[in-house]
């Protein structure tokens, strides 16, 4: 037999999901996928009185990113759209 110490008894047990812990994952993949995080980002860094200017462009190109996001998901249904027939 080996002498070995074992790493995994420091992992603790996993414990079931709770309702809250659905919601949080749920706020987090809206966040992401909407590109509304990016945005908040970007809001924050126009806003902060310490920023400088390269901060602010930064930040106004992440307040974009809705806008950039809801342009690829339009032209992914528009392909699929187009691929199903369902306009010409």
């Amino acid at each position: 037999m080996s002498n070995q110490h074992d790493p995994l008894h420091m992992i603790p047990e996993l414990k079931p999901l709770a309702a809250h812990d659905y919601l949080a994952l749920l706020h987090f993949l809206w966040m992401g996928a909407s590109g509304l995080g990016a945005a908040r980002c970007g809001w924050e860094m126009v806003t902060d009185k310490k920023a400088k200017p390269a901060d602010v462009a930064l930040g106004v190109l992440l307040l974009s990113a809705p806008l950039v996001v809801a342009c690829i998901w339009g032209g992914c249904l528009l392909g699929i759209a187009r691929h199903y027939q369902l306009i010409s």
